[in-house]
């Protein structure tokens, strides 16, 4: 159920508002607002990477766990694909990067740094939908047969979220909070086998 702005190119999720209010609730006002900063920087390099190969965006789409900026791919190379996928991380990279030496000098800070690589990691899981599955598709499309490169593409993201989701099964049951890990895990299987 979305929210639909068509002269903005918008859909908004009617579950993103009340996401971001939990989240204020939980985090406070200034890790809310770092978190929505390095959301943007990420959505940000997305939309450089399509500016620099020409690619017009059809829409947005903003959902309680981020953003999908939708383009028509039909009209890029992969490599073009390859490097919008990637772009998103790298921008959280770059600004972790930047920020990383005077990490230490503020909590905020430390939060952003961390917020900008939980982001670049997140996202570049090899998973179908996200931008490391995306990308992934793009590089095994260089070599493969489309559908050779979509079946392997989909084996590596659910393996990889098997693993993970079991990496953190395992370590919820040693820090005896099973509850937390159990839900992270079934989010990650979810997110993975997309």
């Amino acid at each position: 159920m979305y929210a639909v702005f068509p002269r903005l190119k918008l859909r908004v999720s009617l579950f993103a508002l009340p996401a971001f209010f939990l989240t204020l609730y939980l985090e406070g006002p200034l890790p809310t607002l770092l978190l929505l900063t390095a959301a943007l920087l990420h959505e940000g390099g997305h939309l450089l990477a399509m500016k620099a190969f020409s690619l017009p965006v059809r829409r947005v789409d903003l959902n309680p766990m981020g953003a999908v900026i939708l383009y028509d791919d039909s009209l890029c190379s992969l490599a073009a694909s390859g490097w919008v996928a990637f772009a998103g991380a790298g921008a959280n990279l770059v600004a972790l990067l930047i920020c990383l030496p005077w990490g230490m000098r503020s909590p905020y800070l430390l939060f952003f740094i961390l917020a900008n690589g939980f982001l670049a990691f997140l996202n570049l899981l090899p998973w179908q939908a996200l931008d490391g599955g995306k990308l992934l598709s793009c590089i095994l499309s260089r070599h493969l047969p489309t559908e050779a490169a979509e079946t392997t593409c989909r084996i590596v993201s659910r393996v990889t979220a098997m693993l993970l989701a079991t990496l953190l099964l395992a370590m919820g049951r040693a820090a005896e909070f099973p509850l937390w890990y159990l839900l992270l895990s079934a989010i990650l299987l979810a997110t993975g086998f997309c």
